[in-house]
Order: C-alpha cells, then sequence, then structure tokens
C-alpha cells in the first residue's frame, strides 16, 4: 500500500477521535528520512483542557526493528499539554516532536512503547524535562493504534520527564513505571519544582 494511503488512514483516524485540527506545522526536507512531516495541533476547548499535537508522515515507512522485540512497523507520535500555549511554544513542542520522530531512521533504532530517549534541554514547555517516556494509551479513551490498509499503525504518547523520573523508570517495569506517573504527577504539565 502506497504511503499516502497509510498517511490519509491516520488523518481520517485523528479527524474521527479528535475532530478537526486548529493548526498544524509542516517540515519538509526532500533528502530526510521523511520527506514531510505534519505536526497537527488541537488546542483546548470547554470540554478538554488540553492541547494536543499529533505527527504525521512517520508512518510512511516501517521503523528499524531494533532493539529488542516487537520491533519494526509503524507508528505515529502524539504528545497532551495541559492549557493554552503561545504559538511560538506550539512550534517549539512541534519541531521537537518531528525531532523525535525521524529519530528511528537516523539511528536505525525502533521507538516503541516503554522507551525513554534523552536530550542535551528541556522538552519545550516542561522545564527541567530532559527526557521522555514512551507511553501507549494514557486514558481509557486514548488510541493505542490505527488501523490502515498497511496493517497497524501504532500511536505512542509522548510524556515529557525528570532526570530523577528517568532515574526511577529505569528500576521499574514499562507498565509499573507508566501507572506511578499518572498516580503520583500531572504528566500533562510542568512539575513544580
Amino acid at each position: 500500500m502506497a504511503a499516502a494511503h497509510v498517511l490519509r488512514d491516520v488523518f481520517n483516524a485523528y479527524r474521527a477521535h479528535h475532530g478537526e485540527e486548529d493548526d498544524g506545522f509542516t517540515f519538509e526536507d526532500e533528502h530526510g528520512p521523511i520527506s514531510r512531516l505534519d505536526v497537527l495541533v488541537y488546542r483546548p476547548t470547554p470540554t478538554a483542557a488540553l492541547t494536543s499535537f499529533a505527527t504525521i508522515g512517520m508512518a510512511a515507512s516501517e521503523m528499524p526493528a531494533a532493539p529488542g522485540p516487537g520491533g519494526g512497523g509503524r507508528a505515529e507520535l502524539q504528545l497532551r499539554r495541559r492549557g493554552r500555549l503561545t504559538r511560538s511554544d506550539e512550534s517549539a513542542i512541534a519541531l521537537r516532536m518531528a525531532n523525535l520522530a525521524i529519530h528511528p531512521f537516523l539511528t536505525g533504532m525502533q521507538l516503541n512503547w516503554g522507551h525513554m530517549i534523552g536530550f542535551d534541554e528541556d522538552f519545550p514547555t516542561f522545564p527541567g524535562c530532559r527526557a521522555v517516556f514512551l507511553a501507549g494509551p494514557l486514558s481509557a479513551e486514548g488510541l493505542d493504534s490505527v488501523r490502515t490498509g498497511a496493517g497497524a499503525v501504532r500511536v505512542i504518547n509522548v510524556v515529557p520527564i525528570t532526570d530523577a523520573e528517568r532515574q526511577r523508570g529505569r528500576t521499574l517495569p514499562a507498565v509499573e513505571f507508566a501507572q506511578s506517573l499518572l498516580e503520583h504527577v500531572d504528566v500533562f504539565a510542568e512539575r513544580l519544582r
């Protein structure tokens, strides 16, 4: 199945789940591992106090199968941030999401639920969070995958974490770590110092 059909299926699933996007950012690089990646933005509504970001373009190709079991396949990323953000903050988050989306194609290593990725600087709008935890659905309503004509596209939730959280995450099974985060901190907001 052509990549365009897979991405169309993802886009339609996002529309059915989130509604129409409020804005978006497009990143194009004809020589890059992903020639075009869009990051859609869904701003808070009276019933949802979160700004949501979702990539479309990463699933155009299958990820490498390393490391570990269950690898490869197609995936897209999403992130939710409590509250309304400035356009500049949205842009910074979209750029970080785009860079994370090309990570497996540059490094030869997949992204999957349970992985942690570190950065040299804080994740935009999450001061003190210099890493991310990649998770499955964070609520009963969350997407775990999108069905396409080429098979399932895994939806990976990007959760910014602090250095202390990352250290704790290294000592726990991924599911237990995700549950402890959800129980003890608001993963959608900056951490109180």
